[in-house]
């Protein structure tokens, strides 16, 4: 049973309407060391007297001082509301991530107050049951509670039915100079927010990591040498639980055989253990550790990837996402949850030194998921497409050829008509004039082949003009790059009636934004036989990450501008997507995947021409009856026979061509006159016209289209090994 709280004294000080900061969260300042000293309004006459400036907790409050970093902005907001008389703000919410240092701000501030001869009282929950008389005991164990001008909870992700109390019982009765600071993983409950009483006496204060300038300056007050700062900087993510725990690892390690250079989490076993303790707080179960691991994999994480990556019941699945966006360092987002990067990390390393097959299950069932659900082109095909590339940020190739830093908040979507200024600026910055006349013109004939990456507030931050060609397309741009696109394409398998090539032309931004769109449109693009993608020499991730695709590189093209690259050709009808996909998820989770073969293994340059090989198939049914006439043929030596093979060798594929194309839609026809023609008996066209019983003029033009059938089955079988769709 709880028990009601000793009375508390009578506010001396009336309370005013908010007259001193904005409701609104407390904006950027530049990263500082400590503030300068403000002048002190005249103290309590209750204050309690300072410590003796020889005692030990004068010494740590001299040392906090001295090596506290940044955090100028809330600090003035604190003081400004400490030395105010009349304020109509008395509460302040400090809410972030674990380690993001709310304690440290909040020992910072009680230093302040007292500097100032205000007297401070702490109570840090994770050591205090959630019961008044406990919250209470723990106040009154530093003096008497009349006495204090500041009250700082700690922990107050831990207060539970607790902060109900403080709200309605405990703050209402507390004296009008008293100001309370709390510190929490979370921010306050809606009952905060939503209650009017307290839209002016409550600020709730969001606190971010730190910029590069302030993480660099902690680092150097913990007297890490200045080579080590920037990589440990980076490998923090603006983390200060992070940065104290990579200065202390390479301090301990210092003068060991194996020194700590930091900034891979991968490096230091006991040092992410450490990191996800003090963050999780717990032992999570193995369910909820499973989840956690899908979360560090995931690009986004919702209650469908976690249903399938674990194979659970989807109201297992809700329970585990629900768990999951209650912890501190869980974003969610219209699309899902998103991680804290430095976490993702650790909790990636954790899932490594679990055991490989472990991660490799969980890898190989989320990149079978979201290709299956890519390749199904309904809806959030920009996300699926973004989740599928982001998978590969865990090869070892993939994660040095690009910045994936910020990756999991890149949002892609077709681009706007008012989009196309900004888009065709970004154009000029990195491909040149040229490119920008050409991709207006682009621009009017498929304004559906411009897609964007957004990022935040920053807005556009990546494009890609992706234009779609066909087979004897008229009025296209001037494009040198889309006329050896074509040629190329005629040149090894034409293109077929509902067929399209998928020129990538230009993209700006880096190569996950490109290798996001890129990705979905593979997967999507209606009959999409093949894809070239162009890369300007200053896009080298964006080739590395093509190669690691098993995209392949064909003939150098000259651009507009006289720029001379090799573009990237895949075609797609040697391998559907979810073939292609399938292969890439062994080559990612391969040690070397440069070892191991293409996700296509189709010939960058077939063997012959498609104008000769189309001639000699003709002259191959022309000869399938003399076998030493077909033994002279040049299809021999192509991947249409085993090597070595003689003429029946070829005279049985000629005959199975003829069966195959007889069970297609519409072409039963064509092979009946094939048969009747070269494979039944010699006889003349005429004889052939009659028994097929067409007139000559009609027989000679069903020939004619069942030789170039023929042809494209035979070239098909000859590159792909594959049944023609």
């Amino acid at each position: 049973m709880r028990t009601s709280p000793t009375p508390l004294p009578t506010a001396p000080v009336p309370l005013a309407p908010a007259s001193v900061v904005p409701a609104q969260a407390v904006p950027s300042a530049p990263a500082s060391a400590v503030l300068a000293p403000t002048p002190t309004a005249p103290a309590s006459p209750t204050a309690k007297a300072p410590s003796p400036a020889d005692s030990h907790g004068a010494l740590l409050a001299a040392l906090r001082k001295k090596v506290f970093t940044g955090r100028v902005a809330e600090l003035r907001l604190l003081r400004e509301l400490l030395l105010s008389d009349r304020r109509g703000c008395f509460v302040v919410w400090l809410h972030g991530m674990g380690g993001v240092g709310k304690t440290a701000l909040l020992r910072r501030f009680a230093d302040e107050a007292e500097a100032h001869g205000r007297t401070a009282r702490s109570v840090d929950m994770r050591g205090t049951d959630p019961t008044p008389d406990a919250f209470l005991a723990a106040l009154e164990a530093q003096g008497p509670l009349e006495a204090a001008h500041v009250l700082l909870v700690d922990s107050a992700e831990s207060l539970g039915p607790l902060e109900q109390w403080l709200r309605d019982e405990f703050l209402p009765r507390m004296p009008a100079h008293v100001l309370l600071v709390i510190g929490g993983r979370r921010p306050p409950s809606a009952e905060w927010r939503t209650d009017a009483q307290w839209w002016h006496a409550l600020r709730s204060v969001e606190l971010d990591g730190m910029d590069d300038t302030e993480a660099a300056q902690l680092l150097r007050n913990r007297d890490v040498a200045e080579a080590a700062v920037p990589r440990l900087v980076r490998a923090a993510h603006g983390l200060p639980l992070a940065l104290a725990l990579f200065a202390d690892a390479r301090e301990r390690a210092a003068g060991s055989e194996e020194p700590y250079e930091g900034g891979e989490l991968g490096d230091s076993p006991d040092l992410v253990r450490e990191l996800l303790r003090l963050l999780l707080r717990e032992n999570p179960s193995p369910e909820r550790s499973d989840a956690l691991h899908v979360l560090a994999l995931a690009r986004v994480t919702t209650e469908e990837l976690v249903r399938h990556a674990l194979e659970i019941p989807a109201a297992q699945a809700r329970t585990l996402c629900a768990w999951l966006s209650g912890q501190s360092f869980v974003h969610s987002t219209a699309d899902g949850l998103v991680p804290h990067e430095l976490v993702r990390e650790a909790l990636l390393a954790d899932l490594r030194w679990r055991g490989l097959e472990t991660y490799e299950r969980l890898f190989r069932r989320l990149h079978a998921h979201l290709a299956e659900r890519l390749a199904e082109r309904g809806g959030g095909r920009w996300a699926f497409g973004a989740g599928l590339a982001y998978l590969s940020r865990t090869n070892r190739i993939a994660r040095e050829a690009a910045d994936w830093q910020g990756a999991d908040r890149l949002h892609l979507r077709t681009a706007r008509p008012d989009d196309l200024d900004e888009v065709l600026a970004a154009v000029g910055r990195e491909h040149g004039d040229a490119a920008v006349r050409l991709a207006r013109q682009w621009w009017e004939q498929q304004p559906t082949a411009f897609s964007v990456a957004e990022y935040g507030r920053r807005g556009i931050v990546g494009t890609l003009i992706a234009p779609c060609l066909e087979a004897g397309a008229a009025a296209l741009p001037d494009d040198p790059v889309a006329r050896a696109a074509l040629e190329h394409a005629a040149g090894r398998s034409p293109l077929r009636r509902s067929e399209r090539l998928l020129l990538a032309r230009w993209s700006t931004g880096g190569a996950v934004a490109a290798g996001y769109a890129l990705t979905t449109l593979w997967a999507t693009t209606p009959g999409l036989a093949m894809s070239w993608t162009y890369t300007a020499p200053g896009q080298r991730g964006l080739s590395t990450l093509l190669e690691l695709y098993g995209q392949q590189r064909t003939t150098p093209v000259d651009g507009p501008d006289g720029e001379r690259t090799a573009p990237y050709v895949q075609d797609w009808r040697s391998a559907t997507f979810d073939r292609w996909a399938a292969a890439l998820r062994t080559r990612l989770l391969a040690d070397d995947p440069a070892a191991l073969p293409s996700p296509a293994a189709a010939t960058a340059t077939p063997p012959m021409p498609w104008p000769e090989f189309a001639e000699a198939v003709k002259h191959a049914y022309r000869s399938a009856l003399d076998p030493r006439q077909l033994a002279e043929s040049a299809l021999l030596g192509t991947r249409l026979v085993a090597p070595g093979a003689d003429a029946a060798a070829l005279r049985t594929t000629l005959t199975e061509t003829v069966a195959q194309l007889r069970t297609l839609p519409g072409q039963r026809q064509l092979a009946d006159v094939l048969e009747i023609t070269y494979l039944s008996g010699p006889r003349s066209q005429q004889a052939a016209a009659s028994r097929a019983a067409l007139s000559f003029s009609t027989y000679r033009r069903r020939l004619s289209a069942a030789l170039t059938r023929a042809a494209e089955l035979l070239r098909e079988r000859e590159l792909y090994g594959s049944v023609p769709r």
